[in-house]
């Protein structure tokens, strides 16, 4: 047996094939998502789609030849190789689909077609595009559409990834689906069924509430679609102050919310078991977090402006929401509420929603191991012969799991405080900085400050913040080691 133990420092082959055809075959399910709005330009007599078309053709071709150059039916993925893939289809699929953007009739440039398209797949929802009231709808459903598929890749990620790396507890959910069980252990490939299924039916019926709610049917589709996704984009430059509808914004507070939880728990409750998702412990103190943040603005705001109350409780839990959920939805200008409702913002900017969800942040999983590991410190300070341990949901976490856990908070704050600093370097004030660094790395999409918070857009930013945020915004998504690890030289190693 030990014969066939390599050697830690042996380097180890990773095959260039098995990634390359996942990149072809991601880049082939861009190409015929570009049909989509290159037939609503055609619809609508717009020259745009001769773009979508052209855009395409050429991706399908590029995909499909590269898919087939390297397809072996008796090849199987390893570990590094999909950590590999991961990084490297995120940023072909971020480059493919910044085309449209630069050859439709936004002439973007590079850096602003790169982080439009960034945002959009990493579900940020900032934005350098003004005038959207008056874009071809054609552009318009490509932004909800790179968002809607985003959503999706990022789950599909949390499922593949996270397990193995232990910094997001996903591990934990190695059950089964037995009849006495509160866990799951099916086939990867039908989880991700299961999960598009009910991110599909979920969408479905977010589209229906905002179309019964009073929104055009346009309108309801693309907003579903950045909805549950936890996206932002909009149709309009306003955002949701466009509609102008307290019923608008409830719906969107709800389904922001179901988009924010776990997609597992969703499968669970699907095998008769609805109860589970709301003992979660995750779960209860994501909601827990939200209604004492809106609770606490609510109160705030009663007690320095002249507001009624349930606008102030509607406003409160739409930003609220908008913010944890890393939505970034714009409706109402949280920075012009005083100082204390835009602290509270950043801090929720930092937090984001529950771990296998299609929200970004630090998340409320590692929020919660990291205070249980703190109480039971402090409880071995007062009894130091005691016996302690941390768990969640009744099962004990290792160790490992509670290591990994720090060592990416520890990293998350790092990588904030560098982008802070090189965002700063081009010119941006401090709260600006720190802003545009958290609602990148965050996916969360307004910033901080008058220039780059709720109600405005990054179009005056430079090209370097651009870029430097487009950077931010993937490594978040990501996850930040996925982005960073085959850097290492161990990766490379057995």
């Amino acid at each position: 047996m030990s014969n066939a133990v390599v050697s830690p420092q042996k380097n180890i082959t990773v095959r260039p094939a098995p990634i390359l055809f996942f990149v072809g075959a991601v880049s082939c399910c861009f190409g015929i998502a570009m049909l989509v709005p290159m037939l609503i330009d055609l619809a609508d007599d717009h020259e745009d789609y001769v773009v979508f078309l052209t855009c395409a053709a050429g991706t399908l071709f590029l995909g499909t030849g590269l898919a087939f150059a390297t397809y072996d039916r008796s090849q199987k993925i390893t570990l590094n190789e999909t950590l590999l893939l991961l990084p490297a289809t995120w940023l072909t699929i971020c480059l493919v689909s910044a085309v449209p953007f630069m050859l439709s009739e936004l002439r973007l440039p590079l850096a602003d077609a790169v982080f439009e398209s960034v945002s959009g797949l990493t579900n940020t929802g900032s934005t350098v595009i003004v005038g959207l009231d008056n874009l071809p709808r054609g552009l318009l459903v490509w932004r909800s559409l790179l968002m809607w598929i985003g959503g999706f890749g990022v789950v599909t990620i949390a499922v593949l990834a996270l397990p193995f790396l232990r910094i997001g507890g996903l591990q934990l959910f190695s059950l089964d689906l037995s009849p006495n069980s509160a866990k799951f252990l099916p086939r990867i490939t039908e989880v991700v069924r299961q999960i598009g299924i009910i991110y599909a039916i979920l969408t479905f019926i977010c589209m229906f509430c905002f179309w019964i709610a009073g929104m055009s049917f346009f309108d309801a589709v693309n907003h579903a679609m950045t909805a549950i996704a936890t996206g932002g984009y909009s149709t309009h430059d306003s955002g949701f102050s466009f509609f102008q509808s307290g019923t608008v914004e409830w719906v969107a507070v709800l389904f922001m919310m179901l988009g924010a939880m776990p997609f597992g728990l969703y499968i669970v409750a699907s095998y008769g078991r609805p109860g589970m998702l709301f003992r979660d412990e995750q779960v209860r103190l994501f909601i827990a977090i939200i209604a004492a943040s809106t609770a606490t603005i609510a109160l705030w705001r009663l007690m320095h402006e002249d507001i009624a109350t349930l606008d102030a409780v509607r406003s409160a839990a739409f930003a609220v929401v908008s913010i944890i959920t890393t939505s970034g939805f714009t409706g109402h200008d949280y920075s012009l509420w005083g100082g204390f409702p835009e602290t509270v913002a950043f801090l929720l900017m930092l937090i984001g929603g529950c771990t296998g969800s299609t929200v970004g942040g630090i998340k409320v999983f590692r929020i919660l191991i990291m205070l249980k590991t703190l109480r039971m410190q402090v409880r071995r300070q007062i009894y130091p012969h005691g016996a302690f341990r941390v768990t969640f949901n009744g099962d004990t976490v290792s160790d490992a799991v509670r290591t990994g856990v720090a060592t990416y908070i520890f990293t998350y704050l790092l990588l904030l405080v560098m982008l802070t600093l090189a965002i700063s370097a081009f010119g941006l004030n401090f709260t600006e900085s720190l802003g545009a660094a958290a609602a990148a790395l965050g996916n969360v999409g307004p910033g901080l400050g008058p220039n780059s918070g709720p109600c405005c857009t990054f179009q005056e930013v430079p090209a370097g913040v651009k870029w430097l945020m487009s950077f931010g915004m993937l490594a978040g998504r990501l996850e930040i080691l996925i982005l960073l690890i085959p850097f290492s030289r161990s990766f490379w190693r057995n």
